[in-house]
């Protein structure tokens, strides 16, 4: 590893008046090999992409409440098509028996950037709130996995029980407008904030994909063995049950987010922890030693707690993305803060092999909802993106934005992007 470097990022802005903040996505819409974006906020349901370089905004469709959205191309025609959760219902407290959708959108670019997006249905799923394609029991095909944020029932009762994950079989022919057919995976986890999905070496199926999941009971690694069973181990507990200022008739517990990558030259070196659910905590969980397994709880450390704005908000800590920023083959941590200041921006930690900080930096001011990372610039250096947090009733700024941070620090090589929707 070569002596650490202090981070810097060219920030420049993408779309100054998106007029929504959830979600943003590396995206290579038109199959020209740069990372375009995709980005979708709760307040006025745009699905939009950025061509790249010129961030040419185009609207793909307008939805009811789209949460979240993943990445395949279900078509076979060589573009990414989008999977995307929406009709969320109006809050994860206040979920009905009818909110929670899921559609395909099939992208027409083959035919022309500006092309009518066509949306397909894939199932109706309480609260759905983070999705995953892959494939997850099966080798033949993609899946689709579907993570709602709280329980079938709903409402109040729905925030304590266990949530409904789905796992949907794409069907045959995947340009019809029928359903997919699903099945519940067996395993019970409440507020299911942070999905990373991936094949993990040394797990009962390592071809096929599955979870690390940030959760009220933890952090958890989740998947599907070869007798055709769910199987789970708790890796790390998180924290325990505390008042949220911002919810003040709910306690929040365990995990709310997570990223893992390479420290010190080790793979799955180290997992980075926002806890719990929109929590002021970071935690780093160090994998125990010898070989790489998933069976066995991880070494927790409290690294430290972000201060709360005021007496009315939560510190948010909403997402975390790791990736190899600076060149040198370990993988760098960003996490997303919401805001209000002191606590809001993008920080930057790198670390050592026993996971202590070697460089702790704020690289960006604004509020934080999401991180999308890419070489953007194609200089063959990791650049990134965020989408301000801006959703009406609940957390709404003045100036939401897309931003771009281009890299100006790192070795360029040929390190690659995490999956996009990582955490």
């Amino acid at each position: 590893m070569r002596p650490t470097t202090t981070p810097r990022f060219t920030t420049t802005v993408v779309d100054a008046d998106p007029q929504d903040g959830y979600w943003v996505q590396a995206v290579d819409i038109d199959g020209d090999g740069r990372p375009d974006l995709v980005a979708s906020g709760l307040t006025r349901g745009e699905v939009v992409w950025y061509q790249n370089p010129t961030w040419q905004k185009r609207v793909i469709a307008t939805l009811d409440k789209p949460v979240s959205l993943d990445v395949a191309d279900l078509t076979g025609d060589g573009l990414p098509d989008l999977v995307i959760c929406h009709d969320y219902g109006n809050c994860m407290f206040n979920c009905g028996p009818r909110d929670g959708k899921i559609s395909w959108l099939h992208n027409p670019t083959a035919s022309g950037l500006d092309g009518q997006w066509t949306q397909r249905p894939i199932a109706d799923l309480v609260a759905t709130h983070r999705i995953r394609v892959g494939q997850f029991t099966s080798d033949s095909h993609p899946q689709l996995a579907a993570l709602p944020v709280v329980g079938p029932e709903g409402g109040a009762a729905g925030v304590a029980s266990p949530v409904r994950a789905m796992v949907y079989d794409r069907l045959d022919n995947p340009l019809s407008d029928t359903p997919w057919t699903g099945k519940e995976i067996d395993a019970q986890f409440r507020i299911v904030h942070g999905v990373v999905a991936g094949q993990f070496p040394n797990t009962p199926q390592p071809q096929r994909d599955s979870f690390l999941l940030a959760s009220a009971e933890g952090i958890t690694w989740l998947g599907y063995d070869d007798r055709g069973r769910w199987r789970h181990h708790r890796l790390g507990t998180g924290v325990p049950p505390r008042r949220s200022h911002e919810f003040p008739d709910h306690e929040f517990s365990g995990s709310g987010n997570l990223a893992v990558g390479t420290v010190g030259g080790t793979p799955y070196g180290l997992i980075v922890a926002v806890e719990p659910f929109h929590g002021d905590t970071l935690a780093v969980y160090l994998r125990p030693p010898g070989e790489l397994t998933f069976e066995q709880p991880w070494q927790r450390r409290q690294l430290e707690v972000y201060p709360l704005p005021d007496a009315t908000h939560d510190a948010v800590a909403h997402h975390v993305v790791a990736a190899d920023f600076d060149g040198d083959g370990d993988d760098e941590f960003l996490v997303g803060l919401r805001g209000p200041e002191p606590t809001q921006g993008v920080m930057y930690y790198k670390f050592d092999a026993a996971g202590e900080v070697l460089v702790r930096e704020r690289v960006s001011a604004g509020s934080v909802a999401r991180i999308a990372v890419g070489d953007f610039t194609g200089d063959g250096r990791l650049d990134f993106v965020t989408t301000s947090y801006d959703t009406v009733g609940y957390y709404e700024i003045d100036d939401p934005r897309i931003t771009l941070h281009v890299n100006d620090f790192g070795q360029p090589g040929p390190a690659a992007a995490p999956p996009g929707g990582d955490g």
